[in-house]
């Protein structure tokens, strides 16, 4: 069912709510179950990923297939399926993010997601503000993010711990660039549709989509920092 919203500084403040909420709750899910798994049971946890490692490589792949899920016409149309599949999704980063308790030192961890959020808002708030269209950029951007996919290829047969930190850059660049443009792009669809037959929209679901958008950019943007300072302890 279509709702019916006031399209104005308020109404966008309150749907920027629902989307940073839902985000938040999502970070949280997966910030626990990570804790919990390489902390509290860090060795019931390592056994398993010695002992299950294509079942682990398998559940690195599950939060695609639940973000599709959030993303497709089930997820646009029934708000409440789609935030369901992004706590299931939230849950199963958690499991593989888990594994980064057994690499990085807790401090490192701590920092980078200190450095995560001021950089994530920062540019959120850029994306929210600024009159310069965004577009052009993301695409760019995500041509980038291709060619570095490619490159990060070749360099697991190459061995290059200095390109690995050139590529680590290009991607924090990347998504600090595409944080402020999902951001707009957010902002455009939810002041462009009318509410009033000629583009109604499901304000709760559009929230999750944003919500699934935003919070994949503040996960790459903290993966990215925390191997950059990994790189900085010859980690």
């Amino acid at each position: 069912m279509q709702e019916r919203r006031v399209v104005n500084d308020t109404g966008l403040a309150t749907f920027f709510a629902k989307v940073y909420g839902t985000m938040g709750g999502g970070l949280l899910i997966t910030a626990v179950i990570s804790y919990l798994l390489g902390n509290v049971f860090r060795v019931q946890y390592g056994n398993f990923i010695v002992q299950n490692r294509i079942l682990f490589i398998v559940a690195t792949f599950l939060p695609l297939i639940l973000s599709f899920l959030i993303s497709g016409r089930r997820g646009r149309e029934s708000a409440s399926y789609a935030r369901a599949m992004f706590g299931l999704m939230a849950a199963s980063y958690g499991f593989t993010l888990a594994s980064v308790w057994l690499i990085y030192p807790a401090a490192n961890i701590g920092i980078a997601l200190v450095v995560t959020a001021i950089v994530f808002f920062t540019m959120s708030v850029v994306g929210r503000v600024t009159r310069q269209n965004l577009s052009p950029a993301a695409n760019i951007i995500m041509g980038v993010l291709v060619g570095v996919i490619i490159l990060s290829v070749i360099n697991m047969f190459m061995g290059s711990s200095f390109l690995s930190l050139i590529i680590s850059y290009v991607i924090l660049i990347a998504f600090i660039i595409m944080t402020a443009a999902d951001t707009q792009a957010l902002k455009r669809v939810y002041m462009t549709a009318s509410g009033n037959g000629d583009f109604a929209v499901n304000t709760s679901s559009l929230a999750v989509q944003g919500a699934l958008m935003l919070y994949l950019d503040f996960l790459n943007l903290f993966l990215v920092i925390l191997q950059i300072f990994g790189f900085s302890n010859d980690n």
